[in-house]
């Protein structure tokens, strides 16, 4: 599990960085993180409006986490052949302390059918160098060794042979905005079409939904624009919804959360951005409210891989950090576990 997903320990101060900076430059020679994206990405949508982060925090960016997917999973289900592979690199901006800011950035780079072969030996030789380990996804174990340097020296080498503008196709950002006191998020994101990054809109919103807030309320987490995508989504997070319902009624909010961490039945396509980043910690709150076991409910996702979340605090903590940290504390959210669990089956099914 901790060889396609890789969440690196936090440095003891932001000096210092494990693996590399958004600003620092792949084989390609460009920033993994474009600053014009960046500033895009970060500043206030209307006229005058304060910046959800400031400037300089482009600076404090560091590689928090690296993914490798078979495909940009645009449908649910396992990956075409015929289509480009993903390394999904996280970014947080950390302060001096080397605490980890309520903010991230989800970068995308393509790699073409005929790279994917060779990526995946890359992996698998990292995983040789790699002490002995099995279970559950965790802050890396490679990287949190007494003598890590060799094995960060080497997926250094692999995220900057991958890496860069030039094969940059989407940059996400969840954020918590600087200028306001209540625990309040923004997400949005800009993708490649041909040429140009355009902004993408909310899924289940309008066309001018280019941004999604989300607002936390002790358990409850309210969205703006407000979308019920998929079904019985905003029953499953607002809880004052939760608890007028029925048992009936709360195991099928229980379900559609199910379904939103299963990549055989969602995509990121087919979600609110809220969805993903919410749903192991309303799963865990909601069951322990309502005695439902969330291990029972027909459309979760199962697999012969360790699928728990244990080794971070994605069930315990109100956060919409779904890999990455909230100050010290690592975020593996069910739906990163499951992504790479199906990522795993995937590689050994077509590459043996």
């Amino acid at each position: 599990m901790n060889d396609v997903t890789i969440l690196a320990p936090l440095p003891p101060s932001s000096a210092t960085s494990v693996l590399l900076r958004g600003s620092d430059l792949a084989d390609d020679g460009t920033a993994f993180v474009p600053r014009v994206l960046f500033e895009r990405m970060a500043a206030g949508r209307e006229l005058g409006s304060s910046p959800v982060l400031n400037a300089e925090a482009y600076d404090r960016l560091h590689l928090i986490a690296v993914r490798f997917d078979l495909c940009d999973r645009h449908r649910p289900g396992p990956c075409p052949e015929a289509e480009d592979a993903r390394m999904r690199l996280v970014f947080q901006p950390l302060l001096l302390n080397g605490l980890a800011e309520d903010a991230g950035l989800h970068a995308f780079y393509a790699l073409r059918t005929d790279e994917i072969g060779g990526a995946i030996a890359t992996l698998r030789e990292l995983a040789r160098s790699a002490p002995p380990q099995t279970g559950m996804l965790r802050i890396s174990p490679a990287l949190g060794a007494a003598n890590p340097e060799a094995y960060a020296t080497k997926l250094r080498a692999f995220v900057k042979r991958y890496g860069g503008d030039t094969r940059l196709v989407r940059l996400t950002m969840n954020a918590q905005p600087q200028i306001f006191a209540q625990v309040r998020w923004v997400f949005r994101g800009v993708e490649k079409q041909g040429d140009a990054f355009v902004d993408m809109p909310v899924v289940g919103g309008n066309a001018s939904d280019l941004s999604e807030s989300v607002i936390l309320s002790g358990s409850s987490f309210d969205v703006m624009p407000s979308t019920d995508t998929p079904s019985g989504l905003l029953g499953a997070i607002q809880k004052t919804l939760f608890d007028a319902a029925s048992a009936a009624q709360q195991r099928d909010y229980l379900s559609a959360l199910a379904a939103v961490e299963n990549p055989l039945t969602h995509t990121a396509e087919t979600l609110a951005c809220v969805a993903c980043h919410v749903t192991t910690f309303v799963t865990s709150s909601r069951a322990t409210d309502s005695s439902i076991d969330p291990l029972a409910l027909p459309a979760r996702y199962t697999s012969k891989f360790d699928l728990s979340t244990k080794a971070g605090e994605s069930a315990t903590t109100p956060s919409i950090r779904a890999l990455g940290y909230t100050g010290r504390q690592p975020m593996i959210s069910q739906r990163v576990v499951n992504d790479t669990a199906q990522t795993l089956a995937e590689i050994e099914q077509r590459y043996p």
